[in-house]
């Protein structure tokens, strides 16, 4: 969701919810909302307590997740990047290949798979590119003992960053079950119903507390739709650390 879309969700919000102040109060008057809202007050309590309690849960859970989307990206970054050290130091250029594999696989990331992870698909493209790296790796031209530790080394930096990597392909296509987002809009609906049963006499200051009411409880159900998919929308996540990775290897190149 873009910035656009969540400030037209929020105001169509609000004025749905001057209109539905203004057909309650013509329906019911001050005194039915009144005795309405001193029976339903205890309820409303109760149940905003549940709606509080259950949306600290969810969006500390969501947030968790896109943190760890976010964690991810970076481990594998550094983890092709330590690995292309590691290669730039063998003699006689015996890295290179290792160093242009790391490098294509990053480039593949930042022009094929992120926008595929906006898709909540991962790129068969940079899988071929990842296992590219890994044969380079392996088929290292050893001359030395040392070299053959550097290697070892080589590959279990590769390894880690396979495992970030699967790691942000599963937070990419991993969001909130229906059923969450069903029970926090079935709790918003109804706190804000009692909302608009509330005994205020004022017309304004009864549209202005509803509407008030109802874009706040929207906009938090709003954020948590952005960090839900961490690839998706206004709040996805940047590729800037796969482009530093593809600049700081072509400068150990001494590419172009």
């Amino acid at each position: 969701m873009s910035y656009a879309e969540a400030l037209l969700v929020i105001l169509v919000t609000a004025l749905v919810a001057v209109a539905a102040t203004i057909f309650v109060r013509r329906v019911w008057g001050t005194a039915g909302r009144r005795q309405h809202h001193e029976v339903g007050n205890p309820v409303y309590l109760q149940i905003g307590v549940v709606f509080a309690v259950l949306l600290a849960f969810v969006f500390n859970e969501v947030w968790g997740e896109y943190n760890t989307a976010a964690q991810a990206i970076n481990g594998e970054c550094g983890a092709l990047h330590g690995a292309a050290m590691l290669a730039h130091d063998l003699p006689d250029d015996h890295g290179q290949g290792v160093e242009r594999a790391i490098l294509n696989y990053s480039k593949v990331v930042i022009n094929v798979e992120w926008p595929a992870l906006q898709q909540r698909q991962a790129s068969p493209q940079a899988a071929s590119a990842f296992q590219a790296m890994v044969e380079a790796a392996g088929q290292l031209d050893i001359a030395r003992s040392t070299d053959a530790t550097i290697q070892g080394q080589i590959l279990s930096l590769l390894a880690q960053a396979h495992a970030f990597r699967e790691t942000r392909i599963f937070q990419a296509n991993q969001g909130l079950p229906v059923l969450i987002w069903v029970v926090l809009s079935f709790y918003s609906l109804v706190l804000v119903v009692f909302v608009l049963f509330a005994g205020v006499e004022s017309r304004i200051a009864h549209s202005f507390f509803t509407a008030v009411f109802a874009t706040s409880v929207v906009l938090v159900l709003i954020l948590l739709r952005m960090l839900d998919y961490p690839f998706e929308g206004a709040l996805t996540l940047s590729n800037d650390d796969f482009a530093k990775t593809v600049e700081r290897v072509t400068t150990s190149m001494g590419a172009v």
